[in-house]
């Protein structure tokens, strides 16, 4: 979109929110060098999906194995009320894995996660991290890591967080983001759900 001048812009297409100049378009107006020009305003929103599965059937932990962790985004709490414009969806419900496929590169995504892990014995370690990208070009990104030391038998909770990822490159956008979890002994995992917060490049 050209430059245009701020004076050049109609009074009746602008409104402040938050102190930036909005259009009834929903474009923001930004200035650059002394000219302004509406660029479109970011892309933001969450999306929570809540598992309906794991606490009707928990998930057993095989001792220091990764295992995936399942949602089928069909529990009561899954609100897509307030997805971003023009994404309908983040997660492969079939799955559980992250789909990053509606986004573009320079997008990021902030992850609120919220699952259980009950060990079998006292003193277990738990590992959590996303998978990324896929073949030659897949890496793993830790979340956390903790000792389970209050004793076996209890339901742990995750740490929930805020976990960032961003679409750097294709790699990371065209594969899934798979959350995975390892325990050190034998257990079992629920899952709530994972809330998700789209923040779109400006």
């Amino acid at each position: 979109m050209a430059d245009i001048q701020h004076k050049d812009v109609p009074e009746s297409h602008m409104h402040d929110v938050k102190g930036a100049t909005v259009s009834t378009e929903g474009q923001i107006l930004k200035s650059t060098g002394g000219a302004s020009a509406w660029v479109d305003a970011p892309n933001i929103g969450p999306i929570d999906y809540n598992d309906s599965t794991t606490n009707i059937t928990p998930i057993p932990l095989t001792p220091n194995t990764w295992t995936d962790v399942p949602n089928n985004g069909g529990g009561a709490f899954t609100n897509l009320t307030y997805a971003p414009t023009d994404v309908t969806s983040l997660l492969d419900t079939t799955t559980g894995y992250l789909d990053f496929s509606q986004l573009e590169l320079g997008d990021s995504v902030i992850i609120r996660i919220d699952f259980k892990v009950t060990p079998n014995v006292n003193n277990a370690g738990l590992e959590c991290r996303y998978v990324l990208g896929d073949g030659a070009g897949e890496y793993a990104l830790s979340v956390f890591e903790k000792r389970l030391d209050r004793g076996s038998g209890i339901p742990y909770d995750s740490d929930k967080g805020s976990f960032l990822i961003y679409m750097g490159d294709t790699n990371t956008r065209d594969n899934p983001g798979k959350l995975q979890v390892k325990l050190s002994s034998t257990g079992s995992l629920t899952n709530a759900g994972l809330a998700i917060l789209l923040v779109g490049k400006i």
